[in-house]
């Protein structure tokens, strides 16, 4: 549908800044090289299929009429002990794993999920050698469609999801392709509350998955209520994956907000999006990875995390 006439009724307007962002001590980055414990981290990341919307759903500072094309990457993280873990499993080869809402055509918020043949994580997995009981871990960040749509596709990994998502999810009728209650007794489940972790650089809480400074989870309330973003300790230097909390770069960097209905509490989601600004700008060499964008990481430079494709 076309934008009726005059200003977009679905904007937001932006709250005051907030002033209680934890200032990152001056000795986190000498912590965070002889914190880590493992041997070696490695990661790559690999493309499940787009999400198409209007610019200006994702980023206040888009067009209405600009169109995107959004990324749903995978993570695949090689740790030295725990083996192969995933942050996200991209979309699922089933369509009505990524629906398309007629309400949100209607509020001028649309999304439509696209997905080559062969371009799944499984296949693409396969494609490396990694079959799908090598996976041991599987991190998500959301059970949005572009995050956890493959959720079951690892049945030998443990399944790592914030406890207030898994609730929230629950909660909510009628239930959604991705209900918990549809995965439950199939999973090996590992639900994680963050709220009484200690703070981790900017962010209030952060919980070290492995216990060896490798992998730290942090929580990222907003877009939902208990979206996880993950920190990652690689050889050649941290990369922070922000998971849902982030559709695209300018979310963080220039605070630019979605439309109402593509986050749920606009006061956390206002300061989440403060916290990953600031891990941005006072750690030096750390790499930021939106949700939704693999842009970033292509023009970061950092050959040690390669981005494959399907072939």
């Amino acid at each position: 549908p076309e934008l009726p006439q005059g200003k977009n009724p679905w904007l937001v307007k932006a709250p005051p800044p907030p002033s209680d962002i934890r200032k990152i001590p001056h000795t986190f980055s000498l912590s965070l090289v002889s914190g880590r414990r493992a041997d070696a981290v490695r990661m790559s990341a690999l493309n499940t299929g787009s999400v198409g919307t209007r610019g200006e759903t994702v980023s206040s500072l888009k067009s209405y009429h600009a169109k995107l094309k959004l990324d749903a990457p995978v993570f695949v993280i090689r740790h030295s002990s725990a083996g192969v873990v995933l942050f996200g499993t991209g979309l699922s080869t089933d369509p009505a794993r990524r629906p398309e809402s007629v309400l949100d055509m209607l509020q001028q918020r649309p999304f439509s999920f696209k997905q080559k043949r062969g371009q799944d994580v499984v296949t693409q997995l396969a494609q490396q050698g990694i079959g799908v009981s090598d996976v041991r871990w599987v991190v998500l960040s959301s059970l949005e469609p572009e995050q956890a749509g493959f959720i079951d596709a690892f049945p030998e990994a443990t399944v790592v999801i914030a406890e207030r998502e898994w609730d929230w999810r629950k909660g909510k009728h009628p239930p959604g392709p991705l209900a918990p209650e549809r995965f439950e007794d199939r999973l090996k489940l590992r639900l994680v509350d963050l709220a009484n972790s200690p703070s981790f650089g900017p962010f209030e809480n952060g919980l070290d998955l492995f216990s060896d400074g490798s992998l730290v989870l942090v929580n990222l309330p907003g877009r939902t209520p208990g979206t996880l973003g993950l920190w990652v300790n690689l050889d050649d230097g941290p990369v922070f994956l922000t998971g849902s909390a982030a559709y695209e770069l300018d979310n963080y960097l220039d605070l630019a907000l979605p439309v109402k209905g593509r986050f749920e509490d606009l006061q956390e989601y206002w300061r989440t999006l403060h916290m990953i600004r600031a891990a941005m700008k006072g750690v030096p060499r750390l790499t930021v990875v939106p949700g939704n964008s693999l842009a970033p990481l292509r023009l970061s430079g950092r050959k040690d995390i390669p981005i494959t494709s399907k072939k």
